[in-house]
């Protein structure tokens, strides 16, 4: 049985856990201030914020976990953000500070820039590498059951498809948004729907309560954040659009399928040794 080699957690886990805790400062706590681009709303950046909460979390239960089975998904599903992420920000490199403007938007800006360009590559390099050594697909432990299969082929269904809307349709998407977004804004939160919507489809693949654990962890901490998130900038919500409240009830459910997720997984009896033997 394969183990998380350490060069993927040294050359990737850390690192972007490390960017992801940052990004939580910036878009989460602050509501974008000085970040690598100027919202239109800051419900657009706390929410944004919420997505990197969760990948922060499901970071560090990777961190401490030792199979690779129990962490690819969230190492796949990162490494996508990343590179999602980067074709964005060329897309839209004319609004962001990159140009100028004030000093800590700009340098985070470029630092945002650099992380996305060199994350990507080292992540597929440590793949490759990790991929090339035997035991990748051990049996699982538990059935697949279709009571915990199903909450997360709705997650993988709405994610996938609003997410796609977002990218390939950003001025009509940002017409239609629950609150006031411009086109980078929403083509950046299209991003996060669109690795939830794919990680949720890689965790059904999966199939196993243990592998998922970081996913649910994911799960469980976006939606919370991004139910807190809402409430904070509530009048910024459009509340006569119903899709307010659809997004609302959404993150609740998240937040409820993470946390059965979590228990369903069980005492993460692998941690312990992963530790140590870093």
């Amino acid at each position: 049985m394969k183990d998380v080699t350490p060069a993927i957690r040294a050359g990737f886990l850390i690192p972007l856990t490390l960017c992801a805790g940052l990004q939580v400062l910036l878009l989460f706590v602050l509501g974008g201030r000085g970040f690598a681009w100027t919202f239109h709303s800051p419900l657009s950046a706390a929410t944004m914020g919420a997505g990197y909460c969760g990948g922060l979390a499901m970071l560090v239960c990777s961190l401490r976990l030792r199979r690779w089975v129990d962490v690819r998904v969230a190492y796949l599903s990162t490494l996508l953000l990343m590179i999602l992420m980067l074709l964005v920000t060329l897309r839209y490199a004319g609004r962001t500070h990159l140009g100028g403007g004030d000093l800590i938007a700009f340098g985070n800006a470029w630092g945002w820039l650099i992380v996305h360009l060199l994350a990507p590559v080292v992540g597929v390099i440590l793949l490759v590498l990790q991929l090339r050594a035997p035991g990748q697909n051990p049996p699982r432990e538990f059935p697949r059951l279709w009571l915990t299969v199903l909450p997360i082929a709705v997650v993988a269904l709405i994610g996938t498809g609003v997410g796609l809307f977002a990218l390939l349709f950003p001025a009509t998407a940002a017409d239609r948004w629950p609150w006031p977004v411009t086109e980078l804004d929403v083509s950046a939160l299209g991003v996060w729907a669109l690795v939830f919507g794919v990680g949720s489809i890689l965790a059904i693949r999966e199939g196993d309560p243990e592998r998922q654990r970081a996913g649910a962890i994911n799960y469980l901490v976006a939606g919370v954040a991004s139910v807190i998130a809402f409430l904070r900038y509530a009048g910024e919500v459009r509340w006569d659009n119903s899709l307010s409240w659809i997004y609302l009830l959404l993150m609740i459910l998240l937040s409820l399928t993470g946390a059965i997720g979590w228990l369903m997984a069980g005492p993460a009896e692998r941690w312990r040794s992963a530790v140590l033997t870093d």
